[in-house]
């Protein structure tokens, strides 16, 4: 008797306005259709209110692409292809690897889908995206020449019931803003008008007790409250596009060129005097000029200071709140809280040299964490103390596993732009293995989250845990910092809590480790190297493996 094929079925519905019942309905047809064909079906995937014009955050997509390279299924069986994605390059992608796998692709209502099939499918799918945009666009336009506001509710006025897109002015926050830009006028910094707000209990825009001085100075291309229109009379609309990065997934705004600007008068909604905003503008100008004309090359370029160690580790003593970096013009960096820094929320104001606190964790660490029979101790005292940590981890868990599937769709298109790049593909290859190296250091993080809390220990783990303590210790000891080695020591150590000390006084530090780690967890996992990812990928050329011959480094840098 012939062995039936097997098929894993994925539905798709792209906004928080449809409902759930779409990818039941998804599923049914799929199910009749296989039914119908001879399939069993085996698994089922779905992702809910994700658009279909990306293939970040689909976390759904992205498992069923690892069932379909492991070989579980024969097939994979969808309502259509835009439900897959409706990206041209995306969606011809996703087919190149089922291909490779050895997976076919089905639809309901085309059946096995073919390279003509896609081809055709991502333009069309392409073509739909765009058109809608333009049709969204299209109306907001219409809508804003009649002095209707699209979006969110700006601060200073409130919606009119019963008539979308209407405000009028709220006398209370009206009474703010003019106190924030007579304050601005006057040469008081935002940061201290920040301040001053949050003094006063005056609620910030988005409901936080604290103001930021970005809600008056905007940041990127957006311009704060300073510098929006509207409290003049004046609606200005569609200065900005909002593009998606095809490397990261993040959106980011670009301004549009000003003949594209629609401009509508909305007297009524006219809060600062002409007099006060153009005083305004002008101190802003000024204050641009300045600042353009202080910052030196070195200023600009500065430290990248997500490669620092001890980067997003640092907590204050005090609140327990993140700190912050800062640079000095001569490069030195120094770590501050940030509430005391930015909200005046916290009394700890003192600002710590980075440099100096890592000489003083890197110095300390290994005597604290060598001995994994005291952890063994601890771990038994603190059992309850693990519980109460399942939920946080949760979250770290989460956090981490949307971390790793957006690092495998940034590391296919490199493979991609590998693929079809004719130039020098070594900066390429640099940010493959840069991006393998944070994803095997992710899956670790996942797998020490995801770690039991029995305490008995085999003592080969526990060997391995003081093995990888010496190991990472050695490294930093000789001053390397790569980013395997920071990922390792992000994995073993939870955060540095720097506590308050006075003036020129030392500096008092609390190091936390992951009690979990020695659970065997390993802290410099194998990696893969570009040509192990390339095949694994789909890209078996000679003559690309052979180019990466050389620009690759196997193995350690300092084992």
């Amino acid at each position: 008797m012939t062995k039936p094929r097997t098929a894993a079925l994925y539905a798709r519905f792209s906004s928080d306005i449809q409902k759930d019942v779409s990818i039941d309905d998804q599923f049914a047809l799929c199910e009749t259709y296989a039914k119908r064909e001879g399939l069993k079906v085996i698994s089922r995937f779905s992702d809910r209110a994700k658009s279909g014009s990306s293939l970040f955050d689909r976390d759904q997509l992205l498992e069923l692409m690892i069932a379909a390279k492991a070989r579980k299924y024969d097939a994979i069986l969808v309502e259509s292809l835009d439900r897959l994605s409706r990206d041209t390059a995306d969606l011809a992608g996703l087919f190149k690897k089922l291909k490779f796998y050895g997976v076919d692709l089905l639809t309901v209502n085309q059946g096995q889908a073919t390279d003509l099939h896609v081809g055709l499918r991502g333009i069309v799918g392409a073509m739909y995206l765009k058109d809608l945009g333009d049709k969204v666009r299209r109306h907001h336009f219409g809508r804003v020449r009649e002095g209707k506001v699209m979006g969110i509710v700006t601060y200073g006025y409130k919606s009119v019931a019963g008539k979308p897109g209407e405000r009028e002015i709220d006398p209370d926050k009206a009474a703010v803003v003019r106190r924030i830009f007579a304050e601005y006028a006057k040469g008081v910094s935002p940061r201290d008008i920040a301040l001053g707000l949050t003094r006063d209990g005056i609620a910030s825009p988005n409901g936080a007790e604290a103001w930021s001085q970005q809600t008056f100075m905007g940041g990127g291309a957006r311009g704060g409250m300073i510098g929006n229109r509207i409290y003049i009379g004046e609606l200005t609309y569609n200065k900005y596009h909002t593009v998606r990065d095809p490397e990261t997934g993040g959106y980011c705004n670009r301004a549009n060129p000003e003949g594209e600007h629609i401009t509508t008068a909305v007297p009524h909604l006219r809060i600062i005097d002409q007099s006060l905003w153009e005083a305004a503008q002008a101190l802003r100008g000024s204050r641009a000029a300045i600042r353009a004309g202080k910052a030196t090359t070195a200023h600009r370029r500065g430290a990248a200071r997500t490669d620092h160690l001890l980067s997003g580790m640092l907590r204050c003593g005090a609140c327990n709140g993140h700190m912050i970096f800062t640079s000095t013009s001569r490069g030195r960096r120094f770590a501050s809280c940030a509430a005391a820094r930015t909200k005046n929320t916290c009394a700890h104001r003192k600002s710590y040299d980075v440099d100096l606190l890592k000489k003083i964790v890197t110095d300390n660490f290994r005597k604290h964490l060598i001995d994994p029979e005291v952890h063994v101790e601890r771990m038994r005292a603190k059992h309850a103390e693990f519980a109460a940590m399942e939920k946080e981890n949760s979250f770290d868990r989460i956090a981490a596993e949307k971390k790793i599937n957006r690092l495998t769709v940034q590391i296919g298109r490199i493979v991609d732009a590998i693929e079809n790049s004719d130039t020098p593909i070594k900066d390429l290859v640099v940010s493959l293995q840069a991006k393998e190296t944070e994803r095997v250091a992710l899956i670790e993080r996942v797998r020490l989250l995801q770690a039991s809390n029995i305490v008995t220990l085999h003592p080969h783990v526990v060997d391995t845990y003081a093995k990888n303590i010496e190991r990472l210790h050695a490294a930093l000891s000789e001053g390397i910092v790569s980013a395997e080695v920071i990922h390792a020591f992000r994995n073993l150590m939870d955060c540095i809590v720097v506590q308050p000390t006075g003036y020129r006084e030392g500096y008092v530090v609390d190091a936390y480790g992951r009690l979990s780690a020695i659970m065997g967890i390993d802290l410099f996992p194998t990696m893969r190297s570009a040509e192990e990812i390339l095949i694994s990928e789909g890209v078996n050329s000679a003559v690309k493996t052979t180019s990466l011959s050389g620009q690759v480094q196997r193995g350690n840098t300092w084992s």
